[in-house]
């Protein structure tokens, strides 16, 4: 299929009903044609044929393809007769030699005549998808003089399995020539066809002018069409004025509304415009005073406060550059952005001083929010300059060293300015729930202020609580957001109740992600007049967004917008359609999305070569908007232009999301989007993951596609919920090689900390077994309640086998996406919204039930004896009272044998190359509880023995037999494996941290086997230390409660619990903290 296919697949439908576009061929430009291709033999259907396969080889990109072509027709015959015509072209041939080829070619097809090829489509081995032609997808049918019925004949043969195309060329009687296209209105639309008919016109023609020229220089349009695709993608003009500079566009807004509330919070603070300026004049003070000079780098380390916009305007202020860093990002990525930035100073609060200390802070100086709000305040004039470096944003990537994006204060000055001019953009009270480090959160903080109104700033605890965040927006009355689909789809889905009050919501902007239908439908449901939804396109590089979409969700008509482009250009930017030479395309061409104009990216810091090659000066610019901005930004992104001159977003260049599955080329989005129309409404998202294998043994991979229902009611009704999937996958429009295998329905989609979907994460998602589970009485009504809303809400695979008041929500397959269910199901049962971090706190049945009873819940750890917890027990003394003194046995090849947990994590993966390539290892024996990935096996893979273990189980979910195999057999441990959850309490993670450390120990005494355990640099929380030697921190107690860094709790009491073990039973072991 072409990119501007209507569908992301072809189906099958019980009528096919066609259009058909139509152009002629002037009498003069015949007669030419018909001259060229007698010279060399052939006639004018051989010379037809062969544009047409040049065409499809431009188009498409291929180099092999088959056609559809008519038998001439003999006497008596009633119904045209296809043949198969394959065909492979090279970009160097001419339109010469690609006619003679076909004239070959023809002979050879005729030789077998329609018979021969019903033959092969009957043959058993045969085999072939129902909604296609099983031998091409593009017809040509050629008539001379008297056109007859012959093209609905074309059409109508195939109406089991109709063509995609079909080019219909009939030579009149005056000498001239129709050149029709057909095909079935659902494929491609008319203005798809006319697109296609003229393409194939510019290359007819060229190819009539220059036969001796390759087919790749021959063109597909003139000049003429290029420049009206240039112009189509150039948005309005609009002159910016003074101030030049946001932070003084809001200093000027403080004085003329110095008594209105600019920021505010949950809990009641508030600073006024006023007081807002009063603090940048002292943070700006401060950063002065500590050496920060013009265009130095300030990182800011803090969660999101009032202070937030405040730092970031006292940095401009002082002509600095705001480094924005997540506390919630790895201390590795952290490192790596101070090391590539090396800011002058670095803000940081109470909540985050335990993270700046286990940073190398090089030459930084570390300044405090407690520091500036005591100074005094001092005036500081505002120095920032327009064509000053503004900010640098990392960008969130997996893998590799993020890439810092310079963005100057005129990048950000037009873009805010043109979002205002171009949407009415005012007074508005905007909501601030996205990571700083996101440059979403720049639009969310700027555009209220720039404006004279509000910003709402929700607090960490509530980003992710839907029903909170909706509630919020309900009490301050939002006028403004701006988020990912994903986070909408959470917010409409779970706080629906209070968002169909919000009447004075205006503006949803939605960016991030492609836009998809059922979030328009979602919003479309509240039915909430004047609220516009706003689909915005552009990556960081860009200064947020270079094309916005407005849709009107009040208008019934949104739910059909055909298709869902990501619409104009922004004022004072350009989009351009390039091919990979660079050449500019006309309109509806699919080639790499160019942006250029004033809010393009001053390039990446501290990489030349990359900038060089993504940021190129704009050969298109126009000589009056040069002074605005002459660079283009190359995003990698696929679109097109349509001749309205919106922008259709079409994925990556390179194919992201793209995958070959036994041959065969998949758009793992074009089945999630299948599967969502197909539901009928009744799911709101899903992502297909590709799972199994494939090694020496064969091909074993197979599609899984995860959905999230539309409505929670759905997943109350599990049984239901199943069978309505079971019977989705079995009647998908899909040919059978793009079927998934199964369809599991899950509560939410993991996210990274932008709210956009972490497709790692998703290939990680646990597939379902059909184990049920059993429940066992308890002792209350409130906790047979806390069970059933589990029982909801857990997928089955994971429910436990028998319930206890004791029994953990983390610990039965739980986690914190989960979690928002309950708090949903809690809401909508019990008419109670409790808080998620009270319900992270409070994840046993026992702790649950008594906050629905309203019954005081203790401390979730109540009186731990922290003795008592890292004490070895009377296990640890029978093993060494009766253990062996023999040593460990060399492997039949003379190494050794090592077992190792946590293989298939960032650090476990690593440790395991690293043990591959070891020569002195014979043997690793891996014990892991998610299947793992081919990355993490993928070195040693003959060396590599495979275990599904459990951590929280006992002899880690191994078998008696095979557990004293291991032990009798490995001559090292090394215990990498944990559950890394910074939310759960110490209880909820001791049973795969603690416990598990407790059961290798004991392993590990019955031989004295070196134990290797892979702790935490975190511990060091618990000292007073900037710094943590490798020394014993057992004297630097956690909190009894065990509540709070239940994580850090659960390390620290491994390591104590070792220290013991090696001091009283002569345990060889070693701790490493890594950071």
């Amino acid at each position: 299929l072409f990119d501007f296919s209507q569908v992301p697949a072809r189906r099958m439908l019980p009528e096919y009903l066609t259009h058909e576009a139509q152009v002629f061929l002037s009498s003069g430009m015949v007669a030419a044609f018909r001259s060229l291709v007698r010279e060399m033999g052939a006639t004018e259907f051989h010379g037809h044929l062969a544009v047409l396969q040049a065409l499809l080889a431009r188009l498409l990109d291929i180099r092999e393809g088959c056609i559809g072509v008519a038998e001439p027709q003999r006497e008596g015959q009633k119904e045209v007769q296809l043949l198969p015509h394959c065909f492979s072209i090279a970009p160097q041939d001419t339109i010469t030699e690609i006619i003679h080829r076909v004239c070959q070619t023809t002979l050879e097809t005729l030789k077998y005549g329609p018979g021969r090829v019903n033959d092969l489509l009957c043959h058993p081995s045969g085999s072939h998808s129902t909604p296609e032609h099983p031998l091409f997808q593009v017809q040509l049918i050629y008539q001379d003089h008297h056109a007859g019925n012959l093209s609905q004949i074309s059409i109508e043969r195939g109406a089991a399995a109709p063509c995609d195309l079909v080019l219909c060329l009939t030579r009149q009687r005056d000498g001239t020539a129709s050149i029709t296209l057909r095909s079935p209105i659902y494929l491609y639309s008319h203005e798809s066809l006319h697109f296609l008919l003229r393409a194939y016109m510019r290359l007819f023609e060229s190819c009539v002018r220059k036969p001796k020229i390759s087919f790749a220089q021959q063109h597909l349009y003139d000049e003429n069409d290029v420049m009206a695709g240039l112009i189509f993608g150039k948005g309005p003009c609009l002159n910016v004025t003074d101030p030049a500079t946001l932070s003084k566009r809001i200093e000027r807004m403080s004085v003329a509304r110095p008594e209105v509330v600019a920021v505010k919070d949950v809990d009641g603070n508030s600073f006024t415009y006023k007081q807002m300026q009063q603090h940048i004049q002292r943070a700006a003070a401060v950063l002065h005073r500590n050496g920060v000079q013009a265009q130095g780098y300030v990182a800011v380390c803090c969660e999101p406060t009032l202070y937030s916009v405040c730092h970031l305007l006292a940095i401009w202020r002082i002509n600095a550059i705001y480094v924005p860093l997540d506390p919630q990002n790895p201390f590795a990525r952290l490192q790596l952005i101070l090391d590539d930035c090396q800011p002058a100073a670095i803000i940081y609060h109470d909540p985050t001083e335990s993270v700046i200390r286990r940073l190398h802070l090089h030459s930084s100086t570390p300044v405090s929010v407690a520091e500036i709000c005591l100074s005094q305040t001092q005036a500081c004039p505002d120095l920032s300059l327009c064509e000053s470096a503004a900010c640098v944003l990392y960008t969130r990537r997996s893998t590799g060293t993020p890439k810092g994006i310079m963005l100057t204060h005129a990048n950000l000055l037009h873009q805010i300015l043109g979002v205002r001019h171009r949407f009415q953009i005012n007074c508005e009270t905007a909501l601030q729930q996205s990571s700083l480090g996101f440059d979403v959160s720049l639009d969310q903080m700027l555009q209220p202020l720039v404006g004279g109104g509000t910003l709402i700033v929700a607090p960490r605890r509530l980003r992710g609580d839907a029903i909170a965040l909706s509630r919020l927006m309900l009490a301050e009355n939002v006028t403004y957001t701006y988020a990912t689909p994903s986070e909408y789809m959470m917010l409409l889905r779970y706080g629906s109740d209070a968002l169909q009050q919000l009447s004075s919501w205006r503006t949803a902007f939605v960016g991030g992600e492609a836009l998809p239908r059922h979030l328009i439908e979602s919003f479309h449901a509240l039915q909430q007049p004047g609220l516009r939804l706003i689909n915005r396109y552009g990556p960081t590089e860009i200064s947020i967004s270079s094309s916005c979409l407005p849709i009107d969700t009040f208008d019934p008509a949104c739910i059909d917008l055909q298709p869902i482009s990501v619409g104009w250009s922004l004022p004072n930017y350009s989009t351009y359609i390039i091919d990979l030479d660079g050449a500019p395309l006309p309109v509806g061409f699919t080639g790499e999305i160019v942006v250029s104009g004033p809010g393009v990216a001053r390039g990446y810091l501290n990489k030349d070569a990359l900038t060089k090659q993504r940021f190129r000066p704009d050969p298109f610019v126009d000589t009056p908007d040069k002074s605005r901005g002459c660079t283009m930004y190359r995003t990698g992104d696929k679109g097109r232009l349509l001749p309205t001159g919106e922008l259709v977003y079409l994925g990556r260049i390179d194919g992201d999301h793209q995958v070959k599955l036994r041959g065969y080329r998949i758009e793992l989005d074009d089945i999630a989007n299948t599967i969502l129309k197909s539901a009928d409404g009744r799911l709101a998202e899903a992502v297909i993951s590709v799972r199994g294998f494939h090694d020496a043994e064969g091909d074993r991979r197979f599609l899984t596609a995860f959905v999230v229902p539309a409505c929670t009611q759905e997943l109350a009704a599990v049984n239901e919920m199943l069978q309505f999937l079971d019977e989705l996958v079995a009647n998908l429009p899909l040919p059978p090689y793009m079927l998934p295998q199964v369809i599991v329905p899950v509560d939410g989609l993991p996210r990274n900390p932008n709210g956009k979907l972490d497709r790692r994460a998703v290939d990680q998602l646990p597939l379902p077994s059909r184990r049920q589970p059993a429940m066992s009485p308890t002792s209350s009504d409130s906790e047979r309640f806390v069970i059933w809303i589990w029982e909801q809400c857990l997928d089955q695979s994971a429910q436990t086998a028998v319930w206890s008041s004791t029994s953990d929500f983390f610990q039965v397959g739980g986690n914190s996406l989960l979690m928002v269910k309950v708090q949903a199901f809690l809401q909508q049962h019990m008419k109670r919204t409790i808080p998620l971090s009270t319900l992270f706190q409070s994840s046993t049945i026992e702790d649950m039930a008594a906050l629905l009873t309203g019954a005081p819940t203790p401390p979730p750890e109540f009186n731990l004896d922290w003795n008592q917890e890292t004490l070895p027990g009377l296990e640890e003394k029978y093993i060494c009272d009766g253990r062996s003194p023999q040593p460990s046995p060399l492997h039949a090849d003379g190494g050794i044998e090592v077992c190792l947990t946590g293989a298939t994590g960032f650090l476990g993966s690593a440790l395991l190359r690293c043990l591959a390539a070891d020569p002195r290892v014979a043997r690793i024996h891996c014990i892991h509880r998610r299947t793992p990935s081919s990355v993490a096996f993928a070195a040693g893979t003959a060396k590599v023995v495979r275990y599904k273990g459990d951590l929280t189980a006992p002899r880690l979910g191994l078998d008696r037999v095979c557990w004293q195999e291991l032990a009798s057999r490995v001559s090292l441990i090394i215990h990498n494996g944990a559950d890394v959850s910074f939310m759960k309490s110490y209880r909820s993670l001791h049973p795969a941290n603690v416990q598990s450390t407790r059961r290798l120990a004991c392993m590990a005494l019955r031989r004295q086997i070196p134990l290797h355990f892979v702790s935490t640099a975190d511990v060091a929380q618990l000292t007073d230390l900037d710094s943590l030697p490798p020394q014993s921190v057992a004297h630097c107690l956690p909190p009894v409660d065990g509540a709070d860094s239940g994580y850090v709790a659960s390390k620290w009491a491994s390591e104590v619990y070792l220290e013991k073990c090696a001091a009283r039973f002569q345990l060889p072991c070693a701790i490493h903290r890594p950071t």
